[in-house]
């Protein structure tokens, strides 16, 4: 037993009584909510049940099924906590912690501890669960954080003068257990079996003939210390800071100082006899997380309830009714038959027991008297109010829990698909309180691990993270690594760097996610154009055996097609295959630019052609004209400048496609090198050096047609 002084212990003792007398009546109310839907026969109270004595009292129990349709909405639809960085600096790391938070959600069956959370609090206003750390294995002094399940949240008890909607501001809280004696005579055999001077709200003492009654009594200790920022732009507590003269004779100062307060949370294990262990916990928030149904503060009072608290009197009001009528039909008299004499002649004694035993049949005689066989004289006459009441009493329950026919799956006057979710939207709005404080207390939790995670995963260490699809991989936190471009050590993955905001997203899960695109792309796919370029990501959100080797081999087909994009990962998952496939991707854009650049070429010494054959014909006029007409000379030499400045024109261009091929081939021996340079990077050390020495050719241009053309017109001066 550890020792502690008597205010310690008095002042535990007073907090829990206080506890628990502020939440008795709540506590109480809730329970009674539970069992009335849980428990068969809660749903009659004990003056009925004696006021009807052998009476049945018959249950039909409607309430529980508008409960199912608000869980099973929220497991539909489920809240995720989403982490977003508040510099730009920290995105890498909050990808890595945000992959962390949901490998441990995984690890821990979070989704068990918030479903049963939730469902606490659809039915008597209170859930919980909370977080623990724990060693990763027996040899390692490594921790992993866990979210943990209460099946009971009746046995935690929050501070009452907590103002917060999740009790992040309680200073104390209590969770209770009960241990067998002879467990905890294992477990702590030197601890003292005593009595606990306060009152449980189910229990006078904290033991029993056979139970021992064990409490984690959850506190914060506050204590000042000096924040100062010094000159360099680091902020620290000033008795953290190690060698603090040191620091100062550098030349370093403190520009500012302040006082704060910090809060320390601690936990010790109690029993009646006191303290049995104690351990501070690494976090600032006390790792118990309250979800909480419908929530109102009266006067100060704090109340809290489900969607039963304000459905009983419309249950029990319906049972009564339906049980009414179940007794008014069973008790009616059976109405006789009308036959006559020779109907049941030779059959009397089967016809006298037909009231009281089920007969397989009851044969008659014909009798022509009779105008056909035996009729009974009428039916059960049930009381039209019954079946009134009975009406509206189910309609009571709709509209007390908000859920009406079309929430409830039932069909109405509605046809087209929008309507029908119009009706299905109106119960969910009437509903979403539940949803909106379970989307909260997880809220508080992704904020809870964001403080605790760079406290608990401080070491160097490999860790799994998640995607959102499920797909996971290894990552090195706080390894050392030396920075190459400054050449100093740093940390690398240091999760206590980073800051981050925690919000929260509801919506169907990715699995959910997953079957709609796999429905929207199976529709792509009746599209010709689009089945090539939609067929993988189809493969990837199939439901399928192997629909992974699936995905992978109609991407290599869409690759090869020319209708995906490679990426590194096909690179370095496809091998030679992708490789090969890229260079002779390269190779048909050269021959198309080479084949673009002949066509070119060709329609250019086509109009070449044509300008020497017009130059021809001219030189045949202006010879002829000549001798005719020395007038026209001057008309002549401006009809051959301008014959010239053709050629001239024609040339120039010509040599540009020149160059323009050269240029064509210089890139695709480039294109070629970076195609041999990456099969030499993919195939690694198998290609030690590059053969042989690629340069471009000089690019000479001959213009000696172009001057003896030039020349041969200048004969005509």
């Amino acid at each position: 037993m550890i020792k502690k002084d008597d205010k310690f212990l008095s002042d535990m003792r007073k907090r829990y009584e206080l506890a628990l007398e502020a939440n008795s009546d709540n506590r109480n109310r809730a329970i009674d909510d539970v069992r009335f839907v849980t428990i068969q026969g809660e749903q009659w109270d004990d003056y009925q049940k004696r006021k009807r004595k052998t009476r049945p009292c018959y249950e039909f129990n409607r309430l529980r099924q508008h409960i199912r349709q608000v869980t099973g909405d929220q497991r539909q639809n489920r809240p995720s906590i989403k982490l977003r960085a508040t510099e730009e600096n920290d995105q890498d790391l909050a990808e890595i912690m945000q992959g962390l938070i949901r490998n441990i959600e995984s690890v821990s069956n979070a989704e068990k501890a918030y479903d049963t959370a939730f469902e606490w609090a659809v039915t008597g206003g209170f859930g919980v669960w909370r977080l623990t750390t724990e060693y990763s294995s027996d040899d390692t002094f490594d921790q992993d954080i866990r979210i943990v399940e209460v099946t009971n949240p009746f046995r935690v008890y929050f501070d009452p003068a907590a103002q917060e909607f999740d009790r992040r501001d309680a200073n104390y809280a209590f969770v209770v257990t009960y241990i067998p004696k002879d467990d905890f005579e294992q477990k702590f055999p030197k601890d003292e079996m005593s009595d606990f001077e306060g009152a449980n709200y189910d229990q006078d003492h904290w033991i029993d003939d056979d139970t021992v009654t064990v409490a984690e009594y959850w506190y914060k200790d506050y204590k000042k210390k000096t924040l100062v920022l010094l000159s360099n732009g680091v902020t620290q507590f000033k008795d953290e800071i190690e060698n603090l003269d040191a620091f100062l004779a550098n030349g370093i100062t403190i520009i500012r100082e302040r006082e704060v307060e910090i809060q320390q949370v601690k936990m010790c294990l109690v029993t009646g006899a006191g303290v049995i262990q104690e351990a501070e916990w690494a976090g600032k928030y006390i790792p118990i997380v309250p979800v909480y149904g419908d929530v109102i503060d009266i006067d100060g009072e704090f109340h809290y309830s489900g969607m039963v608290r304000f459905g009983k009197d419309a249950q029990r009001v319906y049972n009564y009714h339906r049980t009414t009528m179940i007794e008014t039909i069973a008790n009616a008299p059976k109405v006789p038959y009308l036959v006559t004499p020779e109907q049941i002649k030779g059959f009397e004694s089967l016809w006298k027991a037909a009231n009281s035993e089920n007969m397989p049949f009851l044969p008659y005689n014909p009798d022509p008297r009779a105008g056909g066989m035996p009729q009974r004289s009428g039916g059960v006459d049930v009381p039209a109010a019954l079946i009134t009441a009975s009406q509206y009493d189910a309609e009571d329950l709709k509209a007390v829990t908000g859920q009406f026919d079309a929430s409830m799956g039932a069909g109405g006057n509605e046809t087209s698909g929008r309507a029908i979710l119009a009706r299905q939207r109106e119960g969910d709005t009437a509903t979403f309180s539940y949803i909106d404080n379970l989307s909260r207390a997880i809220k508080f939790t992704g904020e809870i691990l964001v403080d605790l995670i760079p406290k608990i995963y401080d070491t160097e260490r490999i860790i799994r993270v998640l995607g959102v699809d499920g797909g996971e991989k290894w990552v090195a936190l706080n390894k050392a690594v030396i920075d190459p471009a400054t050449g100093q050590l740093v940390i690398e993955n240091d999760l206590t760097v980073g800051k981050y905001d925690v919000t929260v997203t509801v919506g169907a899960s990715y699995n959910t996610q997953r079957q709609e695109a796999a429905e929207a792309m199976l529709q792509m796919m009746n599209n010709p154009a689009l089945a090539p370029v939609v067929a993988d990501l189809l493969a990837k959100n199939l439901d399928i055996p192997n629909s992974d080797e699936l995905e992978k081999r109609l991407r290599k087909i869409g690759i090869k097609a020319g209708v995906i994009t490679p990426t590194e990962d096909d690179l370095k998952q496809g091998g030679d295959d992708i490789v090969m496939l890229l260079e002779e991707q390269k190779n048909q854009e050269i021959q198309a630019l080479t084949m673009q650049a002949e066509q070119i070429t060709a329609q250019l010494s086509a109009q070449l052609a044509e300008v020497k054959a017009k130059a021809d014909k001219l030189a045949v006029v202006v010879e002829q004209t000549k001798l005719d007409k020395e007038n026209d000379q001057a008309r002549i030499l401006l009809e051959r400048e301008k014959l010239r400045l053709e050629i001239y024109n024609a040339e120039t261009d010509r040599m540009k496609l020149d160059l323009d091929n050269k240029r064509i081939e210089m890139d695709a021996d480039i294109k070629q090198q970076q195609i041999a340079l990456n099969e030499q990077q993919f195939r690694g050390e198998m290609a030690l050096e590059i053969a042989g020495k690629m340069s471009g050719d000089n690019i000479q241009v001959n213009t000696t047609d172009s001057e003896q053309q030039l020349n041969e017109l200048g004969r005509y001066d």
